[in-house]
């Protein structure tokens, strides 16, 4: 490793980052806890200093894409032929995203704010508004929203990007 520069975990699979998350249990995972605790396998990882524009602050917001699941290291005794419509529905909630508020202690590393207000897990259920050019065009309507202004979920999030004014960008990639 190079000189000043150190290593830790900083967050896990399963790690509580909304108010009111469980303590992760591998042996008991539920969609509801998964929905609220740090997803599964990390891809593009973006940086917001806040107040945003502050240079090289010590609090910021970490956004971190989860591309994909694992379900035979997830679930003991997984059946790739007969999953259980629990293992499926713990499975997409460990996609998507997570969105946590991050500070600098005294002795200099970036720990979690737990219980911050701007924590927030998307999952690949999570109901979305869609806003711009696309809200509503005709390729945006499905039986599930004919307005075309609602999606729900993101799946296989992979690389992603920061805008000059500050927002995140994450693309879905898409394979068999």
């Amino acid at each position: 490793m190079a000189d000043g520069y150190g290593q830790g975990v900083l967050l896990a699979w399963g790690d509580p980052i909304v108010p009111g998350a469980p303590e992760w249990d591998p042996l008991e995972q539920t969609p509801e806890a998964q929905s609220m605790q740090f997803g599964y396998n990390c891809d593009y990882i973006g940086w917001h200093v806040i107040p945003y524009g502050a240079g090289d602050g010590d609090r910021g917001l970490l956004w971190v894409n989860h591309e994909y699941t694992n379900e035979e290291l997830m679930f003991p005794d997984y059946d790739p032929e007969n999953p259980t419509r629990n293992e499926v529905d713990v499975a997409i909630a460990a996609h998507g995203g997570s969105v946590v508020e991050l500070r600098r202690d005294e002795n200099g590393r970036m720990r979690v704010e737990q219980g911050s207000e701007y924590n927030r897990r998307i999952t690949g259920s999570t109901p979305m508004r869609i806003s711009g050019p696309a809200a509503g065009h005709d390729w945006m309507k499905t039986g599930a929203d004919p307005s075309g202004t609602m999606v729900y979920g993101t799946l296989n999030n992979c690389a992603g990007g920061i805008t000059p004014w500050g927002t995140i960008l994450t693309a879905e990639e898409n394979f068999h």
